[in-house]
């Protein structure tokens, strides 16, 4: 007797290798609707494609109906972070291709996913990496990832691609980017090394992504041989360098998402203003958002016009388009910005349809990811439900009803508050405070949190630069007041700094999700000790210590 199940749950208690049958659904194959209600799915893979004829006795049967099943969704553009191939599967995302990773972050993310693949552990993305990517000495992004390898010349070319096969990459990344783009001065390769790295990388069969940031940079590393261009120039490109583009056959990862690095007009990051995904969030990836919401930026952050211009020309002209994100950059989730950038491609001019395919059969083909991104007999059976029809409507995607990685299920809500979330949280923490302090230190005049002391030494909390003004903050981050001048946000902390500590406070735990009121019994870096102000709370009499990461203060009142 076939079995029905329709939710999460009871879907996660199927066994590994029960196979089953995808019911009256809608069938996206990677580029186009099909003529198939039914999908089976048996050891892993995608075993038939057809109507109610292909179920078999004993299958267990997963509801379809009012929904759209699509091939796992592909970033194509991420920087590996930990626990980062667990967060995009909560999200319908099956597959990660990092676009530079060090063998430190590469190494135990992919034995969790080697382990996934066993069988053993959540049920996590697959990754593809390029390893550590080719730049000049000081290149970009020194920033970020030094230090590591860098090429000085032609003759540095093989053995680089060598160090990278021998660290398992499956594709190599080549960063061409003077800075101008973005108003930088930094040092690239020249040409002469662009050519010998693609050379290199080309006998030994891998593919090559080339990081640019103007319209001239394309050209160049295009007539170089790239086969990928990891961004879209940020520039308005002629209609020459489009066809100069074109002509080679490079395809292009859009990127568009990096717009959504910065606050709307209300305020709000663009991935807290979807509902389906910020409500898939985890709590302490919204604070997260929040917070990056709240950091200082330039005056005038980019609108994106010029970038997806550029995209739907190249397209025009034959460029293929894939989907991708630079995850985990601000503003940017695992998993969740991928829906994000499908959202970009329409708004730059693709049919939902053209940006379903960036994100699966174009992408497949473009890493050579044969049993992927399409929904045929004998494919991995990565597989994403979405209700409604993201043919028609692109944000249908955002709805994620079920997702199986080769077959197996993903419990998404197993993420919230797991080893992977918060080593994820911590190494994007320590990356951030790594870059800021570069950028700090090579432009002394970019404002950058101040602490706050009293004559003797006591202190009193921060004043911290964001998108519009200085905010006062107490030492664990909690905000006081309004944003205003810094002057006045000195004045507020050296007025109440130390005063308000002693005062009760409205906590949220993040795994408990109700706010309660408490007092600060002690306050160190990175944890407060509270104790509930509530007789009738079950703590130890000196208070319960709390890592920030797991709580939200406020002094303002909120309903139990």
């Amino acid at each position: 007797m076939d079995l029905l199940v329709t939710s999460t749950s009871t879907i996660a208690r199927m066994t590994a290798h029960q196979a089953f049958t995808i019911t009256d659904v809608r069938v996206f194959d990677g580029r186009r609707v099909v003529d198939a209600t039914h999908v089976r799915v048996a050891g892993g893979r995608v075993d038939a494609l057809g109507n109610a004829a292909i179920v078999r006795a004993g299958d267990a049967l997963v509801d379809g109906r009012g929904g759209t099943l699509l091939p796992g969704l592909i970033d194509a553009h991420v920087h590996l972070m930990p626990g980062c191939t667990r967060l995009a599967a909560a999200f319908g995302v099956t597959t990660l291709i990092d676009q530079f990773s060090k063998p430190e972050v590469i190494e135990p993310e992919r034995a969790a996913v080697d382990a996934s693949s066993r069988g053993t552990g959540p049920v996590r993305a697959d990754m593809r990496t390029s390893g550590i990517g080719a730049t000049a000495p000081n290149g970009h992004p020194t920033l970020a990832y030094a230090p590591f390898p860098y090429v000085t010349g032609p003759a540095d070319a093989e053995p680089f691609v060598q160090e990278r096969l021998a660290e398992g990459a499956t594709h190599l990344k080549v960063i061409y980017d003077d800075g101008s783009g973005r108003m930088l001065d930094i040092p690239p390769l020249d040409v002469p090394t662009v050519e010998a790295l693609v050379q290199a990388a080309h006998r030994h069969g891998l593919p090559v992504v080339a990081h640019v940031s103007t319209a001239a940079g394309a050209v160049t590393v295009a007539r170089c041989g790239v086969d990928v261009l990891a961004h879209v120039p940020f520039d308005r490109m002629t209609d020459g360098e489009v066809r100069d583009v074109a002509r080679t056959g490079v395809a292009l990862i859009a990127t568009l998402s990096i717009a959504d690095g910065f606050p709307n007009r209300q305020g709000v990051m663009p991935l807290l203003a979807e509902p389906e995904l910020a409500a898939r969030l985890t709590p302490r990836w919204r604070r997260v958002l929040t917070a990056q919401a709240r950091r200082w930026m330039p005056p005038s952050p980019p609108d994106g016009a010029a970038a997806r211009d550029n995209t739907i020309a190249l397209l025009e002209s034959g460029v293929r388009v894939l989907a991708g994100t630079d995850a985990p950059n601000p503003g940017l989730v695992f998993g969740a910005s991928l829906h994000r950038e499908l959202r970009h491609l329409v708004r730059a001019g693709l049919r939902p349809v053209e940006a379903l395919t960036a994100a699966t059969g174009a992408a497949a083909e473009v890493f050579g990811l044969t049993d992927r991104g399409r929904l045929d007999v004998g494919a991995r059976a990565d597989l994403v439900l979405v209700e409604g029809d993201p043919t028609a409507d692109i944000t249908a995607t955002q709805s994620v009803r079920h997702t199986w990685v080769a077959g197996r299920p993903v419990e998404p809500e197993t993420y919230a508050g797991s080893p992977d979330e918060r080593d994820g949280l911590a190494w994007l923490r320590e990356n951030t405070e790594k870059i800021l302090s570069g950028i700090r230190e090579m432009w002394p005049g970019i404002p950058a949190p101040e602490d706050v002391t009293r004559d003797d030494g006591e202190l009193l909390g921060r004043i911290v630069p964001t998108a519009g003004g200085w905010q006062a903050t107490t030492p664990f981050g909690a905000p006081l007041g309004d944003v205003t001048t810094r002057e006045e946000a000195l004045d507020i902390l050296h007025k109440t700094g130390l005063s308000v500590l002693a005062e009760p406070w409205w906590v949220l735990t993040l795994d408990d999700a109700r706010w309660r009121e408490a007092v600060l019994v002690e306050v160190r870096p990175g944890r407060v000790r509270l104790r509930w102000t509530d007789p009738m709370a079950d703590q130890p009499p000196s208070g319960e210590w709390f890592s920030l990461d797991d709580v939200e203060l406020s002094r303002e009142p909120y309903p139990v």
